[in-house]
């Protein structure tokens, strides 16, 4: 018990517990910090009568990598236990410890339990298709796509990974599983006897697993104030230019290639930069990285809004996508989510509303959810959050107010006839 009551004590007081590591403890350093202060710490944490304890620790610093130390020693049945976690920190961890490349044998995949499966089975056609797939992806990542591209396709080829899997899977004698990654090949290899691919714009887009979750979060919220489940919008990914950087093209181009800007700057073919125009201090969602189009109800995503994000705010790719994603649903939900005996909100006037409560409506609701799930999905929130323009700070009015009598509020601002002000938000709360 001692060793047990000295691993909890040394993470819940981090990152000040060791002296050879001052603040903060990062990503590499947890398990040798955990090996100098509490030696034995792989055997407490292999030990199943001490994960109730373990579990709720409170570090103060880089949480995801203690736990990911934390699941590496508990092994399957750790894994097992949090991979439903309500804490996404442990919920995490368990994912990703289960999914690691290394991991995965006969052993291991006859003790997973049909999620942990169906995740595998995921992860793997997701992160690693097969050729063309694999190609394509590459280039959408990469292209600036000014024009559609074609690839011509001789065939599917399964990647390695896959390959693996379905060994392991045949080799465990699991004839379902078995049955669905043979499924799932002869589906792209039907996908790829077209002549050839032609890439666009924009590429609707699938939900992986833990956007499902997030959207599933929400409209939890949304069920328990009447509102009724029903077909998400469009989704799609755009490579087209966002509107940012149309109005700020010097925004995109500040990539690292300084001697090649400098050089393009000092060619007297090419128009100079207008020196006067001054870069935006805060820039807003709708103009880098997604838009709702109220019209159409499609949510667009800008990738390239999001590599610049990542590049320049030092930002998580997939949180940063999430954050976005649900801000959209966000949008989407306050527009014609129905609610039986309750309209839709007229499209022109909920075009026409004041951007204040439009922003406001969507970042509290992505805020409802970051306070939820935590880990990264809220810091990725918060720290898009400090970069962005006065309405996306809107929503901090709101956020102590009950959800119930929130979402009460929306039924009565579709009832107005002209077009929503943050003024009317606020006084059908009452504020």
């Amino acid at each position: 018990m001692s060793n047990l009551t000295d691993l909890i004590k040394f993470i819940n007081r981090s990152p000040n517990g060791n002296a050879f590591l001052q603040p903060p403890i990062t990503d590499a350093k947890w398990e040798i910090a955990l090996s100098r202060s509490v030696p034995d710490w792989r055997s407490v944490v292999e030990d199943p009568q001490n994960w109730d304890k373990i579990e709720d620790v409170a570090p103060l610093a880089a949480a995801d990598p203690l736990f990911e130390a934390l699941v590496g020693a508990g092994g399957m049945g750790l894994a097992k236990r949090w991979f439903h976690s309500d804490v996404s920190y442990q919920r995490g961890a368990a994912q990703k410890w289960l999914t690691q490349e290394a991991s995965v044998n006969v052993h291991l995949w006859q003790t997973c339990n049909k999620d942990m499966k169906d995740a595998l089975l995921e992860h793997r056609f997701q992160r690693w298709p097969g050729e063309p797939f694999e190609n394509l992806r590459y280039v959408k990542s990469g292209s600036p796509f000014h024009q559609a591209i074609h690839f011509f396709i001789i065939g599917y080829v399964p990647s390695p990974q896959i390959q693996k899997l379905r060994f392991i899977v045949a080799a465990a004698g699991d004839e379902e599983y078995l049955d669905r990654i043979d499924s799932m090949v002869r589906q792209r290899e039907e996908a790829c006897k077209t002549a050839s691919f032609q890439l666009q714009h924009r590429i609707p887009y699938t939900l992986n697993s833990n956007e499902r979750e997030l959207i599933a979060r929400v409209m939890e919220i949304t069920r328990r104030n009447g509102y009724l489940p029903t077909a998400l919008p469009q989704i799609f990914v755009s490579y087209e230019t966002p509107p940012i950087f149309i109005a700020y093209p010097e925004l995109e181009e500040e990539d690292g290639n300084y001697q090649r800007n400098r050089e393009r700057s000092e060619d007297e073919n090419q128009i100079p930069r207008n020196r006067e125009r001054r870069r935006p201090e805060k820039i807003s969602i709708e103009e880098l990285l997604g838009v709702y189009q109220p019209q159409h109800q499609r949510i667009v995503i800008y990738q390239r809004g999001i590599k610049w994000s990542k590049h320049h705010w030092d930002m998580d790719e997939e949180w940063l996508f999430s954050v976005v994603l649900i801000h959209e649903i966000g949008h989407w939900i306050t527009h014609v989510l129905p609610k039986p005996g309750v309209p839709a909100w007229s499209t022109d006037l909920f075009a026409l509303s004041e951007t204040d409560l439009k922003e406001g409506w969507a970042q509290l609701i992505t805020w409802w959810i970051a306070e939820k799930v935590k880990g990264p999905f809220r810091k990725t929130f918060e720290e898009l959050n400090r970069n962005q323009s006065p309405p996306y700070h809107v929503f901090e009015q709101f956020k102590d107010e009950p959800t119930d009598k929130v979402m009460a509020s929306l039924e009565r601002l579709r009832l107005l006839s002209w077009p929503a002000r943050l003024q009317d938000w606020k006084m059908v709360l009452g504020m």
